[in-house]
């Protein structure tokens, strides 16, 4: 009857799974030990979990329940209570009740413990931070996004702890970065160890500067010792995307050791002709005073036709000896948005994937680790690891199945993932998801036509332009079946203002290294995490293919308007990543069939988060709540 009782709270009681029950009065424990369920290590363990949140429970209460005298003591236990539960946890209780989710544990901790105490005594303790959620004003959020809030800090000495050359101390410092993100502060220590990893957590958390910072303090140490110690190779999908990661890396580096790969080349010439600042670019030689670039970045497929050429060239760019030198003193390999590098759709069964290409970052990354005898250290980042990239990076590295790098997220994902492995009987759903800062919304509309949907479209762009301009990135899906000239030329019809523009337009430059500026200028950014600071309040509609988008920062952007459903939830996730970064706000609007909008608003359990769906005249009203 006893055990029958003890089964019934631990139903009834919310969250009881994630608490333990080591407080049960002796009499119950003594009489339940003569069961057979006592017998078992893991009924023990659930018992004592059910007695301790009930020890909790009641202890939360005696503190609420103690009246307005010692408020602030209340407070004060509470906070405490609450910091020892995982800090997603608690973002799912504050989402519940309505309440702000951003900031850091403590400050979602000190959130919750004055809601409990404002409910139960009137009385709001001091110093809490549970303050209303204000409308969304788009220009003052711009205003912060675009501007470091408050005096900009000075030179940073050291940063996760890692002690910081004189360019990484002053970029940070002016860049405001005032601590390390949760996946810089797991990921950095463990690359500087030499270890190789999977780095693993949403758009906008930093991972770029998580896998460049300890390379480039790495050049910094070897210029100094005048040691040229090894090559790397960053690879990414897109060039749009690898003049991104080249323009930070340029500003934390020695000058001349960064070159941007924009399009197959000779690696072993100082690319001085490719940027297009003298007539003749030389080939390095020790004696010429220059500096060898020792990191290139690029796209996958750049970086593979540089070394081995691309099948239409008379002969590689780079003769085979210097591409087999390059290759075997290589020391990093980073692979950015590796689930889209990779072949994650390749089968377990050789014989069916026998007569398969293989992807130009797998050739590169296995000819690396044949070549070092495993010895390079390689670095995967994607906001979307699952079992089948795993197995295919393995692979690709020479490795046994299971033997895959290890997976580094942010320290609160970490206790996540331990808090859902012991509450779930070891099944986990997405450890990465759509940040908490971005509203997704499910728009309907006709699409029994191209135009009708093209029309639908601007009639979204013109509700969100209509009090104030902002900037939007429109994407169309693969699905959608329309292309971006198509849209441009219908919006322009419509007489858009903004006038759209295409963001591989806006993006494209004379195929030099000069893409770096062209998309400083574009993004807004101009160094390591702070912003131009010009024209704050102008506005624009960039348009673009599901397949661009791909870790593309565009500084402040207000909101996507996604034209079609995505591929899937994973490929959403990168899509709607590109507003609402950083912890600033921002609202992803599905412009979708009746039939699609059903599919993604099947997508909300998988993402942990929820799709409104609203009409079009409401769209304002809505962004703004």
């Amino acid at each position: 009857m006893i055990l029958h009782s003890l089964l019934v709270c631990c139903l009834i009681l919310p969250d009881a799974r994630a608490f333990s029950l080591s407080a049960l009065p002796r009499t119950v424990t003594s009489r339940t030990s003569t069961t057979s369920l006592a017998s078992s290590d893991s009924a023990k363990a659930a018992l004592e979990r059910t007695a301790s949140h009930l020890e909790r429970l009641k202890s939360r209460e005696d503190i609420v329940s103690s009246g307005n005298a010692n408020t602030d003591h209340a407070f004060e236990a509470l906070t405490r209570e609450y910091l020892q539960r995982p800090a997603n946890a608690l973002k799912g209780e504050l989402k519940k009740l309505r309440q702000p989710t951003k900031g850091g544990k403590p400050d979602l901790a000190r959130r919750l413990a004055a809601y409990d105490i404002a409910k139960k005594t009137g009385v709001s303790p001091v110093g809490n931070d549970n303050s209303e959620v204000k409308d969304w004003n788009p220009a003052e959020e711009r205003k912060k996004g675009d501007t470091v809030v408050g005096e900009a800090l000075g030179p940073i000495d050291t940063f996760c702890g890692l002690k910081l050359s004189k360019a990484a101390s002053e970029a940070l410092g002016k860049a405001n970065f005032r601590a390390p993100s949760p996946i810089q502060e797991a990921a950095i220590p463990a690359q500087v160890n030499g270890e190789s990893i999977i780095v693993h957590a949403e758009t906008g958390s930093g991972k770029t500067l998580a896998y460049l910072l300890p390379i480039t303090e790495q050049l910094w140490k070897d210029h100094y010792a005048e040691d040229d110690d090894g090559y790397g190779f960053i690879m990414t999908p897109t060039r749009e995307l690898a003049a991104q990661v080249a323009g930070i890396a340029s500003v934390l580096a020695p000058p001349g050791t960064v070159r941007m790969v924009s399009h197959p080349t000779n690696l072993m010439t100082d690319g001085l002709k490719d940027r297009g600042e003298r007539e003749n670019g030389g080939r390095i030689d020790d004696g010429d005073g220059r500096t060898m670039p020792r990191l290139f970045i690029g796209s996958a497929k750049s970086i593979m036709g540089s070394l081995y050429g691309d099948g239409k060239m008379p002969a590689p760019p780079t003769t085979k000896p210097e591409a087999k030198y390059l290759l075997a003193n290589t020391r990093w390999v980073v692979m950015d948005e590796v689930d889209r590098l990779l072949d994650t759709k390749r089968g377990r069964d050789p014989s069916t994937t026998r007569n398969k290409h293989e992807k130009p970052a797998a050739i590169v990354t296995s000819a690396v680790a044949r070549l070092t005898f495993g010895r390079a250290q390689v670095v995967s980042v994607s906001a979307t690891v699952g079992r089948t990239l795993k197995r295919e990076l393995s692979r690709v590295l020479g490795l046994p199945p299971k033997e895959f790098p290890a997976v580094v997220r942010g320290n609160d994902s970490m206790q996540e993932e331990e808090f859902r492995k012991a509450n779930t009987g070891g099944h986990l759903g997405r450890a990465v998801t759509i940040p908490e800062t971005v509203k997704n919304y499910i728009v309907p509309v006709d699409s029994s036509s191209t135009g009708k949907v093209l029309t639908s479209a601007f009639f979204v762009l013109r509700e969100l332009n209509k009090q104030q301009t902002r900037r939007i990135l429109l994407v169309l899906t693969k699905g959608s079946g329309i292309s971006t000239q198509n849209t441009l030329g219908a919006l322009k019809h419509f007489q858009c203002k903004p006038e759209p523009r295409s963001l591989l337009d806006v993006l494209e430059a004379d195929g030099t290294d000069r893409l770096i500026e062209v998309h400083r200028e574009v993004s807004g950014a101009t160094g390591v995490g702070e912003a131009k600071g010009v024209e704050k309040d102008q506005g624009y509609v960039l348009v673009t293919g599901e397949d661009s988008v791909r870790g593309l920062h565009l500084d402040g952007l207000d909101a996507v308007v996604v034209v079609g459903r995505a591929q899937g939830p994973d490929e959403y996730t990168h899509i709607a990543g590109r507003t609402g970064r950083a912890g600033r706000r921002g609202s992803v609007f599905n412009v979708v069939s009746g039939k699609e909008a059903s599919a993604v608003k099947a997508w909300e359990k998988m993402l942990e988060t929820e799709f409104l769906e609203i009409a079009i005249e409401d769209i304002p009203n809505q962004n703004r709540e």
